[in-house]
C-alpha cells in the first residue's frame, strides 16, 4: 500500500484530498505546513507528497526542493490557485511530477497520483539483466 502526504494549509482542502484518495487504498498523513511534514519525513517515508504551493513559511516549491536533496527522494504534485509555480525545468529539479490549478476534477489527481507512485517505483527497481 502506498504512503501519500498532504501538505495543505486549508482544512476542508486538506480533508477533500485526502477523502477523494482513500478510496484508491492509500494510507494519507495531512500535514498543515511544510515543515511539520519535514518533522515528520525525518523518521517516517512516503511515496509521494502533495502540497499546496502557498503555505505558511515554507513554500511547496522549496520544500520539493528540500525532499529532493534528501536521503529519500519522493515525487511531488502542487496544487495551487494562483497559476504557474515555476518554470518547467524548475519544477523538473525540484522532483515536481504535475501541478494542478483549483479547482480540479479528483480523477485527473487520482491518475496523477497512480503515474507518480508507478514511475517512483520504477527508478527505485534494480534494472534487469539479460541473460548470454
Amino acid at each position: 500500500m502506498s504512503h501519500i502526504l498532504i501538505v495543505e494549509d486549508e482544512p476542508t482542502t486538506a480533508w477533500a484530498l485526502a477523502e477523494g484518495l482513500s478510496d484508491d487504498g492509500f494510507t494519507i498523513d495531512t500535514f498543515r505546513s511544510a515543515e511539520e511534514a519535514l518533522v515528520w519525513l525525518r523518521d517516517g517515508s512516503s511515496d509521494l507528497v502533495i502540497s499546496d504551493l502557498r503555505l505558511p513559511g515554507m513554500s511547496g516549491l522549496e520544500l520539493a526542493n528540500k525532499l529532493r536533496r534528501g536521503r529519500n527522494a519522493q515525487p511531488v504534485i502542487l496544487v495551487t490557485a494562483y497559476g504557474n509555480p515555476g518554470s518547467p525545468a524548475e519544477l523538473k529539479r525540484a522532483g515536481v511530477t504535475d501541478v494542478f490549478t483549483k479547482p480540479f476534477l479528483i480523477d485527473e489527481l487520482r491518475r496523477a497520483v497512480r503515474g507518480a507512485i508507478a514511475g517512483a517505483s520504477a527508478r527505485r527497481r534494480p534494472a534487469l539483466r539479460k541473460a548470454a
